[in-house]
């Protein structure tokens, strides 16, 4: 069974925003907790949602992952991930049901696996959250000319990441870019394959200023 941890906004403050964090491969939700709750320093009105991951991750039962990576290529990512999509939007749409918070003002968080799961998330379902925070992640597969997204999308890599090269994420902001779809990079450069807090303030502020100049876009 999936365990979901689930952590309402402050007491003062009414469900305003959804967060929900998708761990690494070979880790737990309980390891996102800690980010989740630097995120909801800077946004107390978030209702924050941490799943574990659908698969167990080798013989350990305290270990999940999104999907298998045993004998993961270029070749079979995409269809391992596809496989997996439907399950992670009726996730969010539960999720979004439950807090009374719509899509626009739902954002995924993810790190390496999970992050690669949010990217190719609102890739196939472009009404599925407003934006997305990916840390040392990369898309299976980049998004194509007739590609529609519609989430903001935020970047954020380290410099020495031996395990996901920066090189997936730079490629990434262009094709984005080229899109017309509202992206940032920001490139750690002393990091390597690691979930900071410098990391974690990085993308909570480019996520701020973006959910900022999306509603000043609104008031012209």
């Amino acid at each position: 069974m999936q365990q979901v941890y689930r952590f309402g906004p402050a007491p003062e403050h009414p469900a305003r925003h959804l967060f929900v964090f998708l761990h690494a491969s070979g880790a737990d939700a309980r390891s996102m907790i800690p980010t989740a709750f630097k995120y909801q320093g800077r946004f107390p009105s978030a209702a924050l949602v941490v799943p574990s991951g659908f698969a167990r991750y080798g013989k350990d039962i305290n270990r999940q992952q999104w999907f298998s990576t045993s004998g993961l290529t270029d070749d079979n990512r995409m269809d391992r991930i596809s496989a997996i999509l439907p399950r992670v939007e009726q996730l969010i749409r539960r999720e979004q049901t439950n807090h009374r918070v719509p899509s626009e003002r739902t954002v995924l968080i993810g790190y390496s696996q999970g992050g690669t799961v949010a990217l190719e998330a609102v890739k196939a379902f472009p009404e599925l959250a407003g934006a997305v925070v990916a840390y040392s992640a990369r898309f299976a597969r980049l998004p194509q000319p007739e590609s529609r997204m519609h989430s903001r999308i935020h970047l954020v890599h380290g410099g020495y990441d031996s395990v996901v090269s920066r090189v997936y994420a730079e490629r990434a902001a262009r094709v984005l870019s080229g899109l017309h779809v509202p992206v940032t990079l920001d490139i750690i450069e002393e990091l390597g394959h690691a979930l900071t807090h410098e990391a974690i303030c990085r993308g909570s502020l480019r996520l701020l200023q973006g959910i900022y100049e999306r509603r000043r876009a609104t008031l012209h």
